[in-house]
């Protein structure tokens, strides 16, 4: 088996206040596609999706992984929390001889908070696990190969989807807002029956 568990923590800058970031963030099922290497495969909901994560590792091993998501929304405390979604089949394990497919879980929190010049404080915690079946390429490859594989996406390749995530939703972010009502974040507040943080007229151009 192939043993991958990676952990990320991440601060980032968003250029917008906390309500709206939050509210930017709130769609899975538009954000999950500036996730690099993950595709969105179905949705259920806005916010329940399943994802592939999909990369090929020393040039000629295919890794799939599907995930299924669940995002819900903290609006009094500015947190969005991704959490594996219940009640979904998990997909068979299956390895070919240089391809392997499997189930993972997914889970992540994002903490906003308000920095000046009407920016966001993202503090986002990303954890990712699977085991996968060889590929029969490597069965008969040394351990230190395979914990390579296991190593190049465990660590690098969760902090590669967590900074590109980031990067590809701020370079996206102005085009979403430009598009959006002034009336914005009363509309998004009053949809989901809520009262708690007050809102506030558009500040961005």
């Amino acid at each position: 088996m192939i043993t991958l568990n990676g952990i990320v923590h991440r601060q980032f800058f968003f250029p917008a206040d906390p309500l709206t970031t939050l509210i930017y963030f709130s769609d899975l099922s538009r954000i999950a596609f500036h996730l690099p290497h993950i595709n969105v495969v179905e949705s259920y909901t806005d916010n329940r999706v399943r994802i592939r994560y999909q990369t090929v590792e020393l040039g000629a091993y295919t890794i799939n992984i599907y995930c299924d998501l669940d995002l819900t929304v903290d609006v009094a405390g500015y947190v969005i929390q991704i959490d594996p979604l219940a009640g979904c089949p998990e997909v068979e394990g299956d390895a070919t001889l240089n391809a392997t497919t499997g189930y993972g879980f997914y889970t992540s929190t994002a903490r906003l908070t308000p920095v000046e010049d009407d920016g966001t404080n993202i503090d986002y915690h990303f954890h990712f696990e699977s085991k996968l079946q060889r590929p029969r390429g490597l069965r008969m490859m040394p351990r230190r190969i395979v914990d390579r594989i296991a190593q190049s996406i465990s660590l690098g390749r969760v902090q590669e989807i967590a900074e590109g995530f980031m990067e590809s939703a701020i370079e996206a972010f102005p085009a979403w807002y430009a598009e959006q009502k002034r009336t914005l974040t009363s509309d998004w507040l009053a949809a989901r029956n809520g009262t708690t943080p007050a809102a506030e007229a558009r500040k961005h151009s």
